[in-house]
């Protein structure tokens, strides 16, 4: 593929939302110790003593970091695309499903956000989503290589741009499901 030239990285947005995930399962597994009867025998309730329980007792955290932790970092920093000299590499999720495309292979783009994502279209058919914080730079690297792109917006440009209130309507409905529960409204 060559000298690597830019690697892609998640969003903001969705390294926040992936954040939020980590504290909420965080939360639960620093509560849960509490409820643990090991830990009960011991009667101590200071974050000290959670501490120094977990060091004597770490299989729960350790599945916690290897089942909440691990991913979220994989995700958030590691995970991307790879453009190179020659091509890019497409991350689907592991680093053994990883999918090389020549630029030779690459018939054209076509902007899906002004700012965000693209979307790479192959030859033989083949369709690759590229979202990043800087797509400039997706785009100059394509360019560079002569491949031919579309940037005139059209209806399905309207409809990803309104991925945030589809969001804000998703964290709403939770937190009010969270919070009916809470107060023993929602027997779920």
């Amino acid at each position: 593929m060559g000298k690597k030239l830019y690697k892609t990285s998640m969003l903001l947005v969705f390294k926040l939302i992936v954040f939020s995930v980590v504290v909420f399962f965080f939360n639960n597994f620093y509560l849960e110790t509490f409820t643990n009867p090991k830990f009960n025998l011991e009667s101590g309730r200071s974050v000290l003593d959670v501490l120094n329980f977990h060091y004597r007792y770490p299989e729960d955290f350790i599945r916690f970091f290897f089942i909440i932790i691990v991913p979220a970092i994989y995700y958030a920093f590691f995970r991307g695309i790879s453009f190179h000299e020659k091509g890019f590499v497409y991350n689907r999720g592991l680093p053994f499903m990883n999918r090389s495309v020549s630029f030779e292979n690459v018939a054209s783009y076509k902007l899906l956000h002004p700012q965000l994502a693209l979307s790479i279209h192959c030859k033989n058919g083949d369709v690759f989503l590229v979202a990043d914080n800087n797509i400039e730079r997706v785009i100059a690297i394509l360019d560079q290589q002569n491949i031919p792109g579309n940037l005139a917006p059209d209806e399905f440009v309207r409809m990803i741009t309104s991925y945030r209130k589809f969001l804000i309507v998703i964290i709403i409905v939770s937190l009010t499901l969270f919070f009916l529960r809470k107060i023993g409204l929602l027997f779920i």
